[in-house]
C-alpha cells in the first residue's frame, strides 16, 4: 500500500505544500506541489492565522490536484531562531522478564529524558537520541532486540516557543490538517541540501528566505549552533525600491530577473529601464548600480553571520565550507563569490535532489519530508485541535480565495 508524506513550508512570502509518495518498492517520489503567496507570516512567525490558513488551503489544493490524492496530515517548520537544543540523559530498568529491549522500553527511556524544567513559554518539539547505553556499553544506535538490565539514552531535546508552535499548528488545523511534527528550519534544510559526510566534518548552512536568514552549524552529524538574522530577501527588495525610487513589486521583479550579488560580475554597459515614482517616463540604470544595492545588503547578512561564528569560536569547526540555500538568494548570480570573500571558505548553492523541485526555494519543504522519513521516534505534538474539516474549508473558500491569491501572485510574480 502506498504511503504519503506531506510537508507545509511556512515562509514569510509564501506557503509551499509538497506531497510525496512512498511506493511499493520503497522509493520516495514527489507527486504534488503547491505554492501560494502569504501575508500572514512576518519574520517566520504567524501573525495572522486566517490569512495563513487561506494560503495553506490554496497551496494544499494545488498539491492535491496535481497528485490526485487527498491528505490530512503533514509536517511543518518553524524558524531555527525560535528553537534550541538541550542535551539530557534518560535511564530506565528494562521491563521484560527476558530482559530483551523492545520499542516500549525505548519510548520509556526517551520519555524519561524529557522530564526537565522548562520556562512557561517553551515546550518540547522533539527528542533526538544521539546514543543508547546498555549496562555501560555505549555508542549503540538501535537497542531494540538487545539484552540488558539498564538502558540509558543520551538525547538532544528540541524545544521551541510555545506561542510560535501553537499559532503554527492552529493555522494548519483550521483547514483540517493534523500536524504530525514541528521541525526547526536547520534540521529540514540540512537534510535537503547537505550530506552526512559534510555534517560530520562540519558545515555551515545559510537559508535565506524573504523575512529571515537562518544559519546553522553541524558537526559530527549534530546541530551544534543555530540562530537567525532578521534581514533577508524582502530587505534587499526594499533597498532597491528606495534606491531607485520604484514600487516594491517592481523592485521584486527586477531583483529576480536582473539581480547580481557580486559587483565584479556586473556590467556598466548593460542597462535596464525602470519607472521611478513621480516621473512620467522610464530611465536607464546600469547592471552595476543594481548590483551594488544587492551586494551591500547581502554582504551585511554574511558579515553578521561571520561575526557570530567568530564570537562563538565556530569558524574552526566548519571544515567542508558553506552551503547557501533558500528563495532569498538562490537566483542571484554572484552570491557564492560574495560569500567566499566574506567567509574565506568554500561555498556552494544547495538545492533538493528531487525531480521537479530541484530549486533552492523548495529546500525547506523537501527537507521536511526527508527528515521526517529519517526519524524513527514519534514527535511531541500535543496541541492539535482539528475542528474544521477540510471539505468544509474548501466549500467555504469558493472562487473568492482562488481569485484573491491569483491576484496577489500576479502582483508579486
Amino acid at each position: 500500500m502506498d504511503e504519503y508524506i506531506t510537508s507545509i513550508d511556512l515562509g514569510t512570502s509564501k506557503v509551499c505544500v509538497i506531497i510525496s509518495e512512498i511506493d511499493q518498492t520503497g522509493q520516495l517520489q514527489i507527486i504534488g506541489v503547491g505554492v501560494c503567496p502569504c501575508e500572514g507570516i512576518k519574520k517566520g512567525v504567524v501573525v495572522d492565522i486566517e490569512s495563513t490558513s487561506r494560503a495553506i488551503l490554496y497551496a494544499l489544493e494545488q498539491a492535491e490536484n496535481m497528485a490526485n490524492v487527498e491528505v490530512n496530515t503533514a509536517y511543518i517548520n518553524i524558524p531555527g531562531g525560535y528553537s534550541k537544543v538541550i542535551r539530557n540523559k534518560g535511564i530506565i530498568a528494562v521491563s521484560g522478564e527476558d530482559k530483551e529491549i523492545d520499542s516500549d522500553d525505548v519510548k520509556r527511556v526517551l520519555n524519561s529524558a524529557a522530564i526537565l524544567s522548562l520556562p512557561q513559554d517553551q515546550q518540547i518539539i522533539d527528542i533526538i537520541p544521539t546514543q543508547y547505553i546498555i549496562d555501560g556499553y555505549d555508542e549503540i544506535k538501535d537497542p531494540v532486540g538487545m539484552v540488558g538490565i539498564r538502558l540509558e539514552a543520551d538525547v538532544d531535546i528540541v524545544i521551541g516557543s510555545t506561542t510560535t508552535i501553537l499559532n503554527t499548528v492552529k493555522s494548519a488545523n483550521e483547514v483540517g490538517m493534523e500536524v504530525l511534527g514541528i521541525i526547526p528550519e536547520p534540521f529540514a534544510a540540512s537534510e535537503s541540501v547537505s550530506n552526512r559526510d559534510e555534517r560530520g566534518l562540519g558545515v555551515l548552512i545559510i537559508d535565506i528566505g524573504a523575512g529571515t536568514s537562518d544559519f546553522s552549524v553541524f558537526k559530527n552529524d549534530k546541530l551544534i549552533y543555530n540562530d537567525l538574522v532578521p534581514i533577508a530577501g524582502n530587505h534587499i527588495t526594499n533597498d532597491i525600491s528606495v534606491g531607485l525610487r520604484i514600487s516594491f513589486n517592481e523592485s521584486e521583479k527586477i531583483k529576480r530577473k536582473f539581480g547580481i550579488a557580486y559587483t565584479p560580475l556586473a556590467s556598466d554597459e548593460k542597462m535596464l529601464k525602470v519607472n521611478p515614482i513621480g516621473i512620467d517616463e522610464k530611465i536607464n540604470i546600469s547592471e552595476v548600480q543594481l548590483s551594488k544595492i544587492i551586494e551591500a545588503r547581502l554582504g551585511e547578512i554574511f558579515e553578521i553571520i561571520n561575526e557570530e561564528l567568530i564570537k562563538n569560536d565556530l569558524k574552526e569547526e566548519i571544515l567542508t565550507g558553506v552551503v547557501l540555500t533558500g528563495g532569498g538568494v538562490g537566483y542571484f548570480p554572484g552570491s557564492k563569490e560574495l560569500a567566499k570573500e566574506i567567509f574565506n571558505l568554500p561555498v556552494r548553492i544547495g538545492k533538493p535532489k528531487f525531480i521537479g523541485i530541484d530549486e533552492p526555494i523548495y529546500s525547506s519543504g523537501a527537507g521536511l519530508i526527508s527528515y521526517s522519513l529519517e526519524r524513527k521516534f514519534n514527535y511531541y505534538i500535543e496541541c492539535n485541535d482539528v475542528e474544521v474539516k477540510k471539505s468544509k474549508s474548501k466549500k467555504n473558500s469558493g472562487n473568492s480565495i482562488t481569485s484573491f491569491f491569483r491576484r496577489i501572485w500576479d502582483e508579486y510574480f
